[in-house]
């Protein structure tokens, strides 16, 4: 969206597991003033046949790209972040943007990879980008009904992120989110905690928080999938504070009507991160870089 405010230029997504086109087609334009995308209800039932046309259909596109004159195909982070066998040059994490606009500007350009972001351009378009996602997610979720509750939404996430090595600063054991979480909630004085996570929790985690005085809830239980994403993103719009280790989609989120997040922290109770800032904070900025 920050490109497409900036440059004027046509920017077209892919659907992927999450945001998906309003029109039913494999690719939706991305605009300044109109929504041609929603989020996906239905992204965790993607079946094997069409996980395996993607892959083929990624891979067709970047080679045609690729041997046409009038056409670029790239790859944008490291390896581990774009579809192995595609055809494309390899632009690296370091790339520069303003070269990859100007050339978007003189070809039609393909990219895939994890990496594409200007968080100047983000905040200098904000109040536009916040409207438009609003918009959007407002078919999911009421925001206009939803009023800020005093309760501390706490988002633990680890099966993907101990895969990553470069995420260990991001990964806390039960005892350092046990530490932020009493120490958060003592000092903002709210005693419920709303739990997401991703991986099962023992009972002496919860109970220790319940011996403190906390009452715990888990919204996502009992809930089907197609709930999931109004469950989450009601409790991340409507949570008093948020702690969580630096998820895309909590920070996304937050992003639209939160200041700033909480991190576990192993030297200190917690730590305040402000979200104008987080792509420049140790460690969110892992993660949203």
């Amino acid at each position: 969206m920050a490109f497409s405010c900036e440059y004027g230029i046509d920017v077209l997504k892919m659907n992927d597991s999450f945001l998906i086109s309003r029109e039913r087609s494999f690719f939706y334009k991305v605009e300044k003033n109109k929504i041609n995308w929603q989020l996906n209800k239905h992204y965790q039932e993607r079946n094997f046949f069409y996980k395996l046309f993607l892959k083929f259909f990624i891979r067709f596109i970047h080679f045609y790209f690729y041997i046409s004159p009038n056409k670029k195909s790239y790859k944008i982070g490291v390896k581990s972040n774009y579809p192995n066998f595609v055809f494309g040059k390899n632009l690296g994490i370091n790339f520069s943007k303003e070269n990859l606009i100007k050339q978007s500007q003189k070809y039609n350009v393909v990219l895939s990879g994890w990496g594409l972001r200007d968080w100047e351009l983000v905040l200098k378009h904000k109040e536009s980008i916040v409207k438009n996602i609003i918009s959007c997610v407002s078919d999911f979720v009421e925001f206009k009904n939803l009023i800020k509750k005093d309760y501390l939404l706490v988002h633990i996430r680890r099966l993907d992120f101990l895969e990553v090595d470069e995420f260990e600063p991001l990964n806390f054991n039960d005892e350092i989110w046990l530490k932020s979480i009493l120490k958060l909630s003592y000092l903002k004085g709210v005693n419920k905690v709303a739990i997401f996570s991703d991986s099962s929790l023992k009972n002496s985690f919860i109970s220790t928080l319940e011996m403190n005085g906390l009452k715990v809830i888990f919204p996502e239980i009992g809930i089907s999938s197609e709930k999931f994403l109004d469950i989450f993103l009601s409790y991340i719009w409507g949570a008093s504070f948020i702690l969580c280790n630096a998820s895309t989609l909590v920070l996304s989120f937050a992003f639209l009507n939160h200041e700033k997040i909480y991190l576990p922290s192993r030297k200190k109770d917690f730590q305040e991160i402000f979200l104008n800032k987080a792509h420049n904070s140790f460690p969110t900025l892992l993660n949203w870089n």
